[in-house]
């Protein structure tokens, strides 16, 4: 049988009691406290890391969608850069057509206007070469009743002369005249001239004569500031102006 001291159980549960009561309140506490704490912070750590990954998460779709963006952008500036390089060939060309063009048409232009200038100054210088060729010709057979030819045909041409009221006489009673000549006339051919100039304008005439021989033959006559011209060289100056005007 047992011997079992109860005085010595009652001691022994006391002390078990006192160290439970120890461990209870010392270790155990604390330490659920620190364990307590610790797991806290793991899940506050596993929060901050499931909220950085749904961040980052969030931060990747959101690179993803402006990736696609930057690469539609990419897409439409190079489409947009095609038609403006398009647009700017086409428009160069177009105005290097027109360039060539209008260099086409000034060049038109210029050949025309130098043929028109060779045809003229061609015309010209025949003009010339056949005024001076009848000249010569004319001063070759030139004799006194060529003169007196070319004199008849001067008075009918001061006859058919068109003056009176168109000569000024500044008031003076008589017009002043000056008969040109390529020979000295005749006392009775330079009458004819003066009753015929005062026939026309219908005054008496203050004539003076003078001769030059570059007329080749016929005569003029001024009254002030009218001219008129029967003489030979005059006549070959129109026929060389009326052929070289006759531009094809």
């Amino acid at each position: 049988m047992l011997n079992i001291n109860l005085s010595t159980l009652l001691l022994q549960v006391a002390n078990f009691l006192i160290m439970a009561y120890i461990l209870t309140r010392f270790l155990f506490k604390p330490l659920k406290e620190m364990l307590d704490k610790r797991a806290s912070r793991v899940t506050r750590a596993v929060d901050e890391a499931e909220k950085a990954t749904r961040e980052a998460e969030v931060l990747r779709l959101e690179y993803e969608k402006k990736h696609d963006n930057i690469d539609a952008e990419i897409v439409a500036l190079k489409n947009e850069a095609r038609i403006v390089v398009d647009e700017t060939r086409k428009q160069m060309l177009q105005e290097a057509y027109q360039e060539i063009e209008a260099m086409r048409a000034r060049a038109s232009e210029e050949i025309e206007q130098q043929r028109a200038d060779a045809l003229r100054l061609h015309r010209s210088k025949i003009g010339e070469l056949v005024a001076t060729l009848t000249r010569r010709m004319m001063e070759d057979i030139l004799n006194p009743q060529l003169h007196q030819t070319y004199l008849d045909a001067f008075l009918d041409q001061l006859r058919s002369a068109q003056l009176e009221g168109r000569i000024s006489t500044g008031g003076e009673e008589t017009v002043s005249a000056e008969l040109i000549t390529t020979i000295p006339l005749a006392q009775e051919n330079k009458a004819r001239i003066a009753t015929t100039l005062e026939t026309v304008v219908s005054q008496p005439i203050d004539l003076t004569c003078r001769v030059d021989a570059g007329l080749v033959a016929g005569a003029m006559v001024r009254l002030g500031d009218t001219l008129i011209d029967g003489s030979l060289q005059g006549q070959l100056q129109q026929l060389r102006s009326r052929y070289e005007a006759e531009i094809a």
